[in-house]
Formats: C-alpha cells, structure tokens, sequence
C-alpha cells in the first residue's frame, strides 16, 4: 500500500509506493569507466592543474591530506561586488560568492566506507576551517557544503572531493526550513529537529547508528531509498560549534554509515549535504536571526542516487521512493551487525 508522509522538518510530502520497486526495468548501459588517474587534476603531482591552494592539512612529513582550492569552473566569483540590476521587466545581479573544491585524501580511488576514523575527522576539520573563514566575508550570507559522488549525483571527477558555494543571499529551501524551525519554537520552545530526533529514538523503527553525540535515521519522509539524516541528540546549530569530542563521535558516525550503505549496496553514486544555520547577518526581518541558535539543529543528509527522477518527480516536486524508510533502516542494520 502506498502512503503520503509529509516530512516535518521542511514541510516536503513524499509517496511511499514499495510496489513500484518491483515494476520491470532494464538496467541501463553500464558506462565505460574511462577514468584516467594521469589526468586527475587532484593527483599530488598535478599541482600544475589546478589552482593555488586555500587551506590544507598536511602530515608529519609535510604531504598534504586534505586540500581546498578554488573551483576553476566557479558558479560564483569573490571578486564580483554586491549589486542589483534590472532588465525590463527582470532583475539580476552579479555572480558575487565563493565557490571551492575540498579534496578530501590524496587517494585516487578511496571509498567513504575504507575512510579511517582519522581521516573523517581531519575532513571535517578542513569544513569547519572553511566555513570559519568564508563567514568573515560580511557579504556572503549562506555556506552550503555538498558531496557529489558518481555520474547520477552529478559528479564529474572520480577523485574524492567535497564543494563549498557560498552566497550572498538566503537560498529559499534553506529560507523555509529556518522559517519552519523558528515557527516550531515560537510555539513550542523547542527545536523541531531535536523533537524529530526524540520521537525517532522512541519510536525505534528507523534508527541505525547511534553513539553520545550523534544519531543516524531514515527519516520517516524519506525521499530517495535508503536515504539517511545525521543528526545531533543535543541542540548543535552549525558544524563548526561542535568540539572535538564530538567531532570524534560525527566521524565515527559517518564512517559506519557508508560502511553499511556500501555492504548493502555495493558501488553506488551518492550526494551527501551539509545543513548549517547561516551567517548572522542584518536581515529586513528583525527577529529573522533571533534565538536561531536555539532552534535551527545543524543536520547532515546522505541521499543514494538509485533511482532516477522522472517526468512525474519533476513536474510535481513530489518524489516516490519505492523503499519504506522501516525496511531501509532493518537492512542497513542487519548489514551493520554483520
């Protein structure tokens, strides 16, 4: 039977029809896999090939680990000044943000589930270090970072690397989720996530990973099959609030994670986003910032990219997954006691 679940942290309605994964199909042409390591931009030795380095973080030996370096094919440019322009009946402005490349470990071919703990700790190191930073740039009011892992996630480049697009606006999405979380509070004086997360831990049907710090779950308004939101247990507005402990506890919730997606799925393409609170910046609403740091829970959401979206998905905005998140989470938890 299907359902219609309506997602309470943005609002989203989502179809749940597990009959339609067992509709015919073919599998489509498997791509070539062309990928040539010589030609790798991100290689150590192919410093040549892409831009100065931002930041990074090197071993003992002075070799780095992570890097971060400015997207040559940027959708956005710091160098651009705040405007606002019209034409005719339309308005624009000029592409003003940042636009980087995490390059997350030397290793050309590395999984996120063959990730050590270490290593996820330095990535997220090497985010928080650039969100830090990109925020003393007063102009920029948003910083979203994003994964895009394989062909289906719109990735274009097989070496493990994370982005940081940085804008001088409010993206609406994130707009509405903030406007739906201090909505919540208003009225409950509680964080809507956390109050997610709590009903989730009671509930016991969707959990998969849990440590003192952070929680992993298919959210019960699941978009994709076998989509997973991480997520603090206790009020954390923006990943770099977070200390070291629980940077700790975040890495180790993220490698057990992709552990169990990759022993279940086998290779699959991925996106994972960071959700963080923006910037404190002037707003027209006056109470637009206040108390944000109360009730907007910083969250990170892993989304496989199994299924492709079609005409009804796209013309409607309401996705179906053919997998029930409860069948989801007894999966990946099966495969994580493995």
């Amino acid at each position: 039977m299907s359902t219609i679940r309506e997602c309470p942290y943005s609002g989203k309605r989502v179809i749940i029809a597990p009959n339609r994964l067992h509709r015919p199909f073919e599998l489509s042409e498997k791509i070539a896999n062309d990928d040539d390591i010589d030609l790798c931009p991100f290689e150590k030795d192919s410093r040549s090939c892409t831009p100065e380095e931002i930041f990074s973080i090197k071993d003992k030996n002075g070799e780095w680990i992570t890097r971060v370096i400015p997207n040559r094919y940027h959708a956005l440019s710091i160098e651009e000044e705040e405007s606002s322009y019209t034409e005719g009946f339309f308005t624009y402005a000029k592409g003003l943000g940042a636009h980087e490349i995490i390059v997350e470990t030397p290793l050309h071919n590395l999984r996120a589930d063959q990730y050590t703990i270490d290593l996820y700790r330095i990535y997220l190191r090497t985010i928080i270090s650039r969100i830090k930073d990109l925020k003393n740039d007063t102009r920029l009011k948003y910083i979203q970072v994003f994964k895009n892992h394989g062909l289906k996630a719109g990735a274009t480049l097989k070496h493990p690397h994370s982005q940081i697009i940085a804008t001088a606006f409010i993206p609406e999405k994130i707009d509405i989720q903030i406007n739906r979380c201090r909505e919540y509070y208003i009225k409950n004086g509680r964080s809507l996530l956390l109050d997610t997360v709590n009903e989730e831990l009671r509930a016991k049907k969707r959990i998969i990973y849990e440590n003192d710090t952070f929680v992993a779950f298919t959210p019960y308004a699941s978009s994709f099959a076998f989509e997973i939101m991480i997520s603090p247990k206790i009020q954390i507005h923006s990943l770099e609030a977070i200390n070291t402990t629980e940077k700790i506890d975040l890495a180790r919730t993220l490698k057990s994670v992709f552990s169990a997606l990759y022993g279940l799925l086998g290779e699959f393409d991925y996106n994972i986003v960071f959700n963080n609170a923006p910037a404190v910046r002037e707003h027209p609403r006056i109470d637009y910032f206040h108390h944000i740091q109360r009730f907007f829970t910083f969250n990170i959401k892993i989304v496989p990219r199994i299924y492709t979206i079609a005409g009804y998905e796209l013309s409607s905005g309401l996705e179906i997954n053919p997998v029930t998140p409860e069948s989801a989470a007894q999966k990946l938890l099966k495969e994580m006691s493995r």
